[in-house]
């Protein structure tokens, strides 16, 4: 083991003198040692003494005679700090990887444990564009990591095929004269979304006659029968394919996909509805604007309070988004007695089977059991409706608590790649914003179809001995690199500004610049003409050190993932990762040094390729050996 080991034996030595906290941590700067403690200050504490005073006197009494790692021990300014036997040290990291392999920096925390993830959840009407590509690479990106550390991790889409986004589909389909069929060389989901849906919104806003028609097809989709609600389940399937499609190359998968319309279908409102009337959280408006309609009562809340209570039920007796999505979040927590059933969709890359609901279904998959959390990726747009749904079900007495909005800021586009894919700006706009209902959204298969295009142009240039299909396989790759690491680095709260100019970059906090020092690393492996040793020959260098603590960071990192589900932390690792070996392939030549010297910096090399290989597919970047 190497710094989990180090945090032991540092441990050991403290409580040998008696401290029952020993309060041991990672040096943030470790010129003043690998590891630090402030137990001088809990002790210094207790007993009212100078915490300078406490470190001197542990320090001295703290015996070194039985330690593997720690060579020396300091006190500064009332801190302990542990300074380590570099040699020893060294070829503990290592065989600590190379012992656990493509697990290394998995505690195995997750065991039997379960968590719903949710993502992804577009409405089936369009294809996906950039915002929601975020989505996807953030929910995946959180999947692949619970995964990881041994969780059990369930993946829902929620598919929205019911309310108004539909009807206007399916008025385009029955009342514009819009054929089911899209032109040639169209996808489906384009089709639906940049023709179909804008134009039938544009026509219902200006025709009274349209807009009842869709008020009408609204109610005949949440009815469960009819010419409407059949077709809907048709265009929706058709849509969800083609987007399924842009997930997949985004490398996303998926376990089970639920149909808003289920909830309506197997009387998980109905069943919730009457919860809250008995708990008295609903009441019916007899007058007033809101008359006819059935509101949450929010009063008891202090922020949600100031704007009102929430219509679930409108007074045509349809219900709101609200009400399904509370139901549906009552279904996450096991909180309804009824179950959805199944029929498979399909499958992911990786062969595994993809579920939908289906009211003939053949299949039942009990995945509410045991939960221990519901994470939900949903942008910050959907903050206060997102916050009703939790205190709905705190209000029907479930553990609301671990029903987690994972909120996300937008995304939106620069000028020159606006122009680029041939919208115009206004003078004054320098980024773009999307809108679905205008028409004026980047898809993602755009975005990344433009990406792979200029990517491959350098592949050509740089091997122009290659094929065209290794070109665009590589290509293909480089362009997903680069949109989901530019989507998943960021800080949540922060909205994105994509700039292809600046995600393509070979230099910098970019996915391609991870994917070049991969294989930067697998071109040194490749020309190896010798076996590696992890005993280290002579003085260990500065460069070789700052490489091999950052590998052993690792499985830290990891186990605060849990309790922060931040991403941003494990993609400034991969940069600083990364960019520590670049120093190291500079500084510390590997193929020309001295036989034992290469035996054992090849060693450092093949470690580097381990813990980023891991790493990077956590983050969904494509693996390159060549670039």
């Amino acid at each position: 083991m190497g710094l989990r080991r180090l945090l032991s034996e540092a441990e050991r030595l403290l409580a040998r003198t008696g401290v029952a906290k020993p309060a041991v941590q990672p040096s943030r700067d470790p010129r003043f040692g690998e590891v630090t403690s402030t137990a001088a200050f809990l002790v210094a504490r207790e007993l009212k003494r100078d915490p300078r005073e406490v470190a001197e006197d542990l320090a001295s009494r703290i015996d070194l005679s039985e330690a593997e790692l720690v060579e020396s021990v300091e006190h500064v300014n009332g801190y302990l700090n542990f300074k380590v036997d570099w040699t020893r040290y060294a070829k503990a990291i290592l065989d600590e990887i190379f012992s656990e392999g493509a697990g290394y920096g998995s505690s195995g925390i997750g065991e039997g444990r379960r968590i719903i993830i949710e993502h992804t959840s577009v409405n089936p009407n369009k294809p996906l564009h950039v915002g929601h590509a975020r989505n996807v690479c953030l929910g995946d990106t959180l999947s692949r990591i619970f995964r990881f550390l041994g969780y059990e991790v369930v993946v829902l889409n929620y598919v929205d095929d019911s309310g108004a986004q539909m009807a206007d589909l399916i008025l385009g389909f029955t009342k514009l004269g819009y054929p089911l069929e899209p032109p040639p060389n169209a996808r489906f989901d384009e089709y639906c979304g940049d023709v179909v849906y804008v134009e039938s919104v544009r026509r219902a806003e200006s025709d009274p006659s349209l807009a009842e028609e869709r008020r009408r097809i609204v109610r005949e989709i949440e009815s469960g029968s009819g010419e409407a609600f059949r077709l809907n389940k048709l265009v929706v399937e058709k849509v969800l394919r083609d987007q399924l499609e842009t997930c997949r190359r985004l490398g996303a998968r998926y376990d089970i996909l639920n149909l808003e319309s289920a909830i309506l279908e197997y009387g998980l409102w109905e069943e919730v509805f009457e919860k809250l009337r008995r708990r008295r959280a609903v009441y019916y408006a007899a007058e007033g604007s809101k008359a006819g309609c059935w509101l949450l009562d929010l009063s008891g809340h202090p922020i949600l309070s100031r704007e009102g209570d929430e219509v679930l039920v409108r007074s045509d007796g349809t219900t709101t988004y609200t009400a399904r999505d509370i139901a549906y979040a009552a279904w996450k927590l096991g909180g309804t007695s009824k179950d959805f059933e199944y029929d498979l969709f399909g499958e992911n890359p990786d062969g595994s089977p993809i579920y939908i609901t289906s009211k003939d279904g053949e299949l039942r998959k009990p995945i509410r059991d045991n939960v221990e959390r519901v994470i939900n990726v949903i942008d910050v747009r959907q903050k206060r409706p997102q916050e009703i749904v939790r205190y709905a079900l705190k209000l029907l007495g479930l553990e609301f608590e671990k029903y987690i909005h994972y909120g996300y800021e937008v995304v939106a586009l620069s000028r020159k790649d606006a122009k680029r894919m041939g919208y115009e700006p206004e003078p004054d706009q320098k980024i773009v914003h999307m809108s679905g209902r205008r028409g004026l959204y980047v898809k993602a298969d755009r975005m990344l179809d433009m990406l792979k295009a200029r990517a491959g142009e350098e592949v050509r240039r740089r091997h122009p001995e290659w094929g065209a299909d290794r070109v665009e396989e590589n290509a293909e790759k480089i362009a997903v690199a680069a949109l989901r690491y530019s989507l998943i680095k960021q800080d949540l709260d922060k909205p994105i500004i994509l700039d292809t100019d600046e995600m393509l970059k070979l230099e910098g906090d970019t996915g391609p610049y991870l994917q070049y020092t991969y294989a930067r690393a697998c071109r040194i492996l490749e020309k190896a003409d010798s076996s590696y040793s992890t005993q280290p020959y002579g003085e260990i260098g500065e460069d070789e050190k700052r490489l091999l603590r950052r590998m052993s960071y690792l499985p830290i990192l990891l186990d605060e993932f849990p309790s922060n589900l931040m991403i941003k932390p494990l993609a400034n690792y991969a940069y600083k990762l990364a960019s520590e070996f670049n120093v190291f392939y500079e500084h510390a030549p590997v193929l020309q040094a001295e036989e034992n010297v290469r035996k054992f910096r090849l060693a450092v090399v093949k470690a580097f390729t381990t813990v980023f290989s891991i790493v990077l597919n956590l983050l969904g970047v494509p693996l390159l050996e060549v670039m």
